[in-house]
């Protein structure tokens, strides 16, 4: 199967930059894990568990989001590649 007219430029329309919500997600997660240990040594174990899943599912979210950045950048360092060899 022949791909039409992949190149650098419209492999991917809308690329996934995560750095600056990578950076936002984690200050969630850690807002949240130190929630849920307060709660925790405040004897309020419910509610120690809920901030510690909540903070376990945003950084399972986190790692998907970031999995998906790197596929996206193998694929567009592949294009790279081989648009370079095409020159050279």
């Amino acid at each position: 199967m022949k791909r039409k007219n992949m190149c650098y430029d419209n492999r991917y329309k809308y690329k996934l930059n995560m750095l600056e919500p990578g950076l936002v997600m984690m200050k969630i997660i850690g807002v949240l894990f130190v929630s849920g240990i307060v709660f925790w040594v405040a004897k309020l174990p419910w509610l120690s568990f809920i901030f510690c899943f909540l903070s376990g599912i945003v950084f399972v979210a986190l790692l998907i989001l970031i999995a998906i950045e790197a596929h996206q950048d193998n694929v567009l360092n592949d294009i790279a590649m081989r648009e370079n060899k095409d020159w050279g």
